[in-house]
């Protein structure tokens, strides 16, 4: 049976550096926040804030080749040691969503404000917050952009 071959978007070579950079954690920044317990919703909104200038720093510190200026954010809160909590991705966007009305802002505040405090306080134990924020930019820097192996 004949079947058309699907047009692949990326020589193999190029695809495999890629993906090899992501493994390895190419343009991966991580960054983590303990709150004390009780968690106050006051104490929730400073930390959305902190994790907007957080990520507004590294996009600030990432590569842009040729334009390529995407980032993906995600944030997830747990116990420490135990199961996530709650978590969010903010999708891919371009640095400008960080400072943007309705941008990614609001969008991490409105995760916050959405969390339960008495969920988080019922162990009486500290939550940890986790944020990760991937850069396109810094791996088409190290593979598309790096020249021949």
């Amino acid at each position: 049976m004949f079947r058309p071959r699907r047009p692949q978007l990326l020589p193999a070579p190029l695809r495999a550096r890629i993906e090899a950079s992501v493994r390895d954690g190419v343009g991966l920044s991580k960054h983590e926040w303990i709150l004390p317990a009780p968690v106050r919703p006051h104490e929730l909104v400073a930390l959305g804030e902190a994790v907007v200038e957080w990520s507004r720093l590294r996009v600030a510190e990432s590569r842009r080749p040729y334009g390529i200026d995407q980032s993906a954010l995600a944030i997830a809160c747990a116990h420490p040691g135990g199961a996530p909590l709650a978590s969010a991705t903010f999708g891919v966007f371009r640095p400008i969503e960080l400072y943007a009305e309705g941008g990614i802002p609001e969008r991490v505040q409105a995760f916050m404000e959405e969390l339960s405090v008495e969920t988080l306080n019922e162990s009486g134990e500290p939550v940890r917050f986790a944020a990760a924020l991937f850069s396109w930019g810094d791996v088409a820097r190290a593979t598309l952009f790096a020249g021949p192996e």
